[in-house]
């Protein structure tokens, strides 16, 4: 199949003006709150290219002539660099989900409130949806303080500690669990299948991070002034969580998080393939037909889509797949559930 793409800056379509002089277009979208790129190098033989101004919105599309583009994006200009000889232009771009307003620093605190409520507090603040799974969004704090914090970077900071990305994407303010395969607005991403004659190259490494089943985590009971234990999973052997939580809630979803990240160490992947558009950070990855411990399911963590004179092409980083959730038992102190 032949490569296509489209891109339209402040809604213009420049796509024939700079058809000829495409040297590489390079877009790498990545979990977390790791701002999306875009990059595209441009013959620039002639010096008669218009640079664009820092700013300047560009709508890319990427795919096949036979297939269709497909939107990867919309990225705004931060950066462009001229060089030469030969001649050229490279155009740096970042996505435009990430607003100024959410990096600046804040003071604040926050007294019985819900990281639900949390998270739909800020994205109002900054005209965003708010979208958080159901597991995370009912987690409760009696206090937390954000000083002299910006917004982005407190709610990646309350994620990572119950192993969760937030991101803001296509409108919406998101606080998913690492791995849950879910989009912006909550519904299941696309599953990509891959077969051994899709893929140019493979890489996986299993690894022992996985060894532990179980994880043991503490909280306070206000109502009997005691330390009580709450083990997530039911095997042996166990880590135990050093922390102790405010209440219940916390110290389940932490203990969660931590052994839902030993089940995603297991295994990393990378592969290289065909461009395929359809394939973005988040989405599940199908692979059949190479060989144990290659096959199965995969979470990309990040993919890089290049187009250049040598065609069309997607290289991706994965890991395992989040477990189904764990069981939790209480560890000889008050019945919770």
């Amino acid at each position: 199949m032949r490569p296509a793409f489209q891109i339209l800056a402040d809604k213009v379509d420049v796509t024939a003006k700079i058809q000829d002089r495409l040297l590489r277009l390079c877009i790498t979208d990545a979990a977390g709150v790791k701002s999306d790129t875009a990059e595209i190098s441009l013959d620039d033989r002639d010096a008669a290219l218009e640079i664009p101004r820092k700013g300047a919105k560009l709508e890319i599309w990427l795919g096949y002539i036979e297939t269709g583009v497909f939107l990867m994006g919309i990225y705004v200009v931060d950066e462009v660099e001229l060089s030469g000889p030969p001649r050229t232009m490279l155009i740096r771009a970042k996505a435009a989900d990430m607003l100024q307003t959410l990096k600046s620093p804040k003071t604040r605190p926050w007294d019985k409130v819900t990281l639900g409520n949390i998270v739909k507090k800020i994205a109002s603040e900054h005209g965003y949806q708010p979208q958080v799974d159901p597991s995370l969004a009912g987690i409760s704090f009696e206090h937390v303080d954000q000083t002299e914090e910006s917004d982005m970077h407190f709610l990646t900071r309350l994620a990572k500690q119950y192993d969760a990305v937030a991101k803001p994407a296509n409108g919406y303010l998101v606080l998913v669990p690492k791995g849950s395969s879910k989009s912006a607005g909550g519904q299941d991403l696309p599953v990509v299948p891959l077969a051994l004659s899709d893929l140019t190259s493979w890489n996986v490494t299993l690894a022992d991070r996985g060894k532990y089943k179980t994880v043991k985590v503490y909280y306070h009971d206000w109502k009997t002034g005691k330390r009580t234990e709450i083990k997530v999973g039911t095997e042996d052997p166990a880590y135990v969580l050093r922390h102790t939580y405010p209440n219940a809630d916390q110290a389940k979803a932490a203990g969660s998080a931590k052994l839902q990240g030993f089940f995603r160490g297991e295994a990393k992947a990378s592969f290289c393939f065909p461009g395929n558009p359809l394939v973005a950070a988040e989405i599940k990855l199908v692979v059949a037909g190479v060989r144990d411990g290659v096959d199965g399911e995969w979470i990309v963590r990040s993919v890089t889509h290049e187009l250049s004179n040598s065609g069309y092409s997607s290289r991706v980083e994965a890991e395992a797949p989040k477990e189904p959730q764990a069981s939790e038992s209480n560890g000889g102190g008050a019945d919770l559930w």
